[in-house]
């Protein structure tokens, strides 16, 4: 395959670099396996805007009547991390989010969401507007209006394959302070969404039990085509048993290079993905779900198929995950795998002791990591 590195080729070094909150997904690209022809680098879809200064008297004037309102929530995290090549170190993180909402004299509603990390990413693109724009750096954060018609959000979402989808690392999750359980090799994540610069544009709407969603990402130097998904969402009653399916479709120009499916970059690049999931929740506590995604590479390529299950369970205060995802092609000479596993204990009032624990394998080289220690959600 043109352009594919096997992950055998050279010996493993772990470099963890926390820089940011993981109660969302890494604001910045971080990078697990730098020596390493596979390197895990994790992008969120968006990073950077201009600096926001909210004051009281601000908010006071643009509200004007009783018709708009912001909301402050929180979360933050201390404990342990550590696993195969990595010295067992200290990790604490703490994000916080301000939520925007209002509603226009004819039943419109509007709103943004921002972190307060944000101020550190816009500063990377500058004052300058064309800076901005330009910049790959794109912030956490989103814009949207609602009606009748649907909702229609741009900024830092997903696009519509991923709004369709549900990964089985996302199936029933407590989650982990260092995100283990979705930043293994066999996690997949995002599909094919941020191939450009993060900024994506999604109109979605639901219809009963059905829903729809298109979303579009531009390239701002207008060097490539437009990338594009579809994505479908159905909940069904079949034999009594609950499932929420889901179906997507995403395509990219094929001159973007994009090489890494998820977390895992190969040198591959692709031009498409074609996917679907199936979940469901029992009475029991227990909860599952199963994703299948391929994705087709440029002519002369080898196409890269993934699939990903996922189980969770919670029965009183505890809560504990497992998912289990794998990567094939034609051009590997072993599958590439990893599963995650998450326990969670709710303390009551937003405080919890979490576990995560991670393994990778490429055939010829695994890996682990792990953590553990408190969130907060406030």
């Amino acid at each position: 395959m043109a352009g594919l590195h096997h992950p055998a080729a050279m010996p493993l070094h772990v470099i963890w670099a926390l820089l940011q909150s993981h109660a969302e997904r890494a604001k910045h690209p971080y990078t697990f396996n730098t020596d390493s022809p596979i390197e895990q680098t994790f992008y969120d879809e968006g990073n950077t805007m201009k600096k926001v200064l909210l004051t009281s008297t601000a908010l006071v004037a643009f509200a004007g009547a009783a018709s708009a309102e912001v909301s402050l929530s929180g979360s933050a995290e201390m404990g342990l991390l550590g696993g195969d090549g990595i010295e067992t170190q200290f990790i604490q993180s703490v994000d916080v989010r301000f939520s925007l909402s209002g509603e226009t004299d004819g039943g419109l509603t509007f709103g943004a969401t921002i972190d307060l990390d944000d101020a550190v990413d816009m500063s990377l693109a500058g004052n300058d507007p064309v800076d901005v724009a330009t910049s790959t750096q794109w912030a956490d954060f989103t814009v949207f209006i609602s009606g009748n018609f649907g909702t229609v959000t741009m900024g830092d979402t997903d696009g519509a394959m991923d709004w369709a989808l549900t990964e089985g690392g996302n199936v029933a999750n407590p989650g982990s302070i260092a995100d283990n359980e979705t930043l293994h090799w066999g996690y997949l994540g995002s599909y094919l969404d941020g191939s450009y610069d993060g900024q994506i544009l999604r109109y979605d709407n639901t219809f009963g039990d059905f829903g729809v969603a298109l979303s579009v990402e531009l390239d701002d130097t207008g060097s490539l085509d437009a990338g594009y998904a579809v994505g479908f969402k159905y909940n069904a009653n079949l034999a009594g048993l609950d499932l929420a399916l889901g179906l997507g479709y995403q395509a990219i120009d094929e001159n973007t290079g994009r090489s890494c499916v998820g977390n895992i970059c190969t040198g591959e690049d692709l031009e498409s993905a074609v996917g679907f999931s199936v979940t469901t929740a029992f009475d029991n506590g227990l909860s599952a779900g199963l994703a299948y995604t391929q994705f087709a590479a440029v002519s002369g390529d080898e196409d890269v198929t993934h699939v990903g299950v996922g189980f969770g369970y919670a029965m009183d205060a505890f809560a504990v995950h497992l998912n289990y995802g794998q990567y094939d092609s034609d051009a590997f000479a072993d599958p590439i795998t990893g599963f995650g596993l998450t326990a969670a204990y709710d303390l009551g009032g937003g405080a919890a002791v979490n576990l995560g624990y991670a393994v990778s394998d490429n055939g010829t080289t695994d890996t682990d990591h792990w953590s553990l220690g408190l969130t907060m959600a406030f």
